[in-house]
């Protein structure tokens, strides 16, 4: 046997770094996001991190979602 650790070990690393990653990225963008709404919508730059900030929660999104499927396949969940 080879195995540094157990698979299941493995398995539960990988479950929560991803989810946790991607849920904070995905609550750091919103509270990014929330901030710009009082700012100025036709300033390009203000614009560019509004696309930015919404790529990230769509990022998030799929990570955390990505994470739960890969519970659900495992049998964790």
């Amino acid at each position: 046997m080879t195995d540094l650790v157990p698979s299941g070990v493995f398995q539960w690393f990988l479950i929560l770094t991803t989810g946790l990653v991607a849920g904070l990225w995905f609550v750091h963008d919103i509270v990014f996001l929330a901030r710009l709404r009082g700012t100025d919508r036709k300033d390009p730059l203000v614009h560019d991190q509004r696309f930015g900030y919404m790529m990230g929660i769509v990022i998030g999104m799929i990570g955390v979602i990505g994470a739960l499927l890969y519970m659900h396949d495992t049998g964790v969940i």
